[in-house]
């Protein structure tokens, strides 16, 4: 045997085993399609063949789950999403159900439904992004699923162990999701009620101890307004310590900016915008996407940023109401949006005591830290669970 035939057979075996692997399991895995082992058919109804109190699950090419009164499966399924957005979603589908034209129903599993829901998860992304039909609509097709080639034990027992683990991994990040999707549900009520509506002067949940009537001033009276400076003005100096912000670095952060991709070295003509300003976009489609910031140190910032200095207002109530107000309210948007000193200066604002602007702004600041901690924990579970896909599957 030559040493290239030699490296291919060690090549083959080793695809034939996993990294990471139950302890009392040796046999290598062997390679099937999608297809044989299974039986894969579609539903038959529209989309919006939904109805709001129906019997039974309906499965669409959405996330979400609908009810419906007709049943035309029972389970144990999987249910795949055959186009749109989230095409390739798939859930565990138990009793009876039905499904959308376009969703994909797989039955009459010959090995654990877990175990190849799992690895279905594994190998379909690869197989839709390599191969997938595009068009307007990103979609797939039945051959996509029946030639899917998988990976799998040859012991039932590996097989179920394996499942029941990462079926285990995806109810505690299913809980973790629940859980933070509740707390954003939470907080957009408390931004509708710890705020005056529309002709209110007070709001209808209220801290106690305050009853005064909010005040309508201009937002121009409580804050210095500040654009930022070609980065053609400074020296680039990736070693120095002082943060020059784009537009772009806040895709990377969620309430306080602490960190720009650019660096540059002082320049004293031009004063670093404070800590504690609140920070956005004030031209392009960035607008529209309300990304909010506050500044968690004196930065410097490009030209198509700008920053309200807090002047007679609490910084977290500022930054508070900018980011509940939305961008888009404030800038002129009948061409390309901008936002510019004459529409900061006139925009009307509600406002209450110092003391009481404080009590919300920290309540809110509190509410965000919560939130970010539950979205760090869902984002170390999803990484968490990529590693044992890439390790424990062939």
């Amino acid at each position: 045997m030559t040493s290239q035939n030699r490296r291919l057979t060690m090549k083959d075996n080793q695809a034939k085993y996993p990294q990471l692997r139950f302890k009392g399991f040796t046999d290598p895995w062997e390679q099937r399609k999608l297809g044989d082992i299974t039986k894969i058919s579609t539903g038959k109804l529209d989309a919006n063949a939904m109805v709001e109190n129906g019997k039974y699950d309906f499965y669409t090419s959405g996330i979400k789950k609908y009810r419906i009164d007709v049943a035309a499966f029972e389970g144990p399924s999987i249910t795949i999403a055959g186009n749109g957005a989230t095409v390739g979603y798939m859930h565990l589908a138990d009793n009876k159900f039905n499904a959308y034209q376009r969703t994909y129903v797989l039955q009459e599993f010959l090995v654990d439904r877990s175990f190849i829901f799992s690895e279905i998860g594994n190998k379909l992304p690869k197989k839709i992004k390599q191969e997938a039909r595009t068009g307007n609509i990103p979609y797939i097709v039945m051959d996509m699923l029946t030639e899917l080639k998988l990976s799998i034990p040859q012991n039932n027992s590996e097989q179920q162990k394996i499942g029941s683990f990462f079926k285990q991994l995806d109810d505690t990040i299913a809980l973790h999701q629940r859980k933070l999707d509740l707390l954003k549900e939470q907080k957009k009520g408390y931004l509708q009620k710890m705020f005056p509506k529309n002709g209110a002067k007070v709001p209808e949940l209220r801290f106690a101890g305050f009853a005064d009537d909010w005040e309508e001033r201009k937002l121009g009276d409580y804050v210095i307004i500040r654009s930022g400076w070609s980065p053609s003005n400074f020296d680039i100096n990736n070693n120095a310590n002082n943060l020059f912000i784009k537009v772009d670095d806040l895709n990377y952060s969620t309430r306080v900016q602490e960190e720009s991709q650019v660096k540059v070295n002082i320049l004293s003509k031009y004063k670093k915008m404070k800590k504690s300003s609140t920070i956005f976009p004030k031209r392009g489609a960035a607008i529209m996407t309300n990304k909010v910031r506050m500044l968690g140190e004196d930065s410097y910032m490009d030209t198509n940023m700008m920053a309200l200095e807090p002047k007679g207002i609490d910084p977290e109530y500022l930054y508070t109401f900018i980011n509940k107000t939305g961008l888009y309210k404030i800038a002129d948007t009948s061409t390309i949006p901008q936002i510019n000193n004459k529409h900061i200066e006139p925009y009307l604002l509600l406002i209450p005591s110092l003391e009481e602007q404080h009590k919300i702004g920290s309540f809110f600041k509190q509410l965000d830290g919560t939130i970010a901690l539950h979205q760090r924990k869902l984002d170390l579970l999803k990484e968490q669970k990529k590693g044992f896909l890439q390790n424990m599957f062939v």
